[in-house]
């Protein structure tokens, strides 16, 4: 059972610069390790009661929205309605296809926003146990996938913003 961690949001300095910095890869002899897994547990606590902080329900969530660089997020699969674990990911386009969708996050409080992302991804991520796994993903779970990714690489959704 996982407990509450504070979700960083722009509205405070100290938070945004920790929402603005690279994350790090997370070496894979760390994966076993007690305070790791229960990171991954509040990590993911957080997500699914994000509403209890004032937010909207995630469908996503990155361990620097809670103050971690390291380079781990979730998302909530919506062909499968179960939360997703990315731990070391890249991801990469698979066509040229983009959509604009309207956006929001934890981490930017009330505000919304068209943006254009690909349609189609493909990513390469280490499971649980260290394995690699790489998977194709489209529409939604896609766009969920590169906004947390931008996370990783301290890039928020208000900077890709249609302007």
């Amino acid at each position: 059972m996982g407990k509450m961690l504070k979700i960083y949001t722009i509205e405070n300095d100290k938070e945004e610069k920790i929402l603005r910095q690279k994350s790090l890869d997370i070496p894979t002899e760390k994966f076993k390790n007690k305070e790791f897994r229960e990171f991954l547990d509040d990590l993911l606590y957080t997500a699914i009661h994000s509403e209890e902080q004032g937010n909207v329900p995630a469908g996503g969530i990155s361990a620097p929205q809670v103050g971690v660089n390291k380079n781990i997020f979730y998302i909530l699969n919506y062909d499968t309605n179960k939360w997703e674990l990315f731990i070391n990911p890249s991801v990469e386009p698979t066509g040229f296809i983009k959509m604009t969708t309207e956006e929001g996050c934890l981490s930017v409080p009330n505000i919304l926003g068209n943006v254009n992302r690909y349609k189609n991804i493909k990513v390469k991520f280490q499971d649980l146990d260290g394995n690699w796994i790489t998977k194709k993903y489209s529409d939604l779970n896609a766009i969920t996938i590169q906004h947390e990714k931008d996370h990783l690489e301290g890039i928020l959704f208000i900077d890709r913003m249609d302007k």
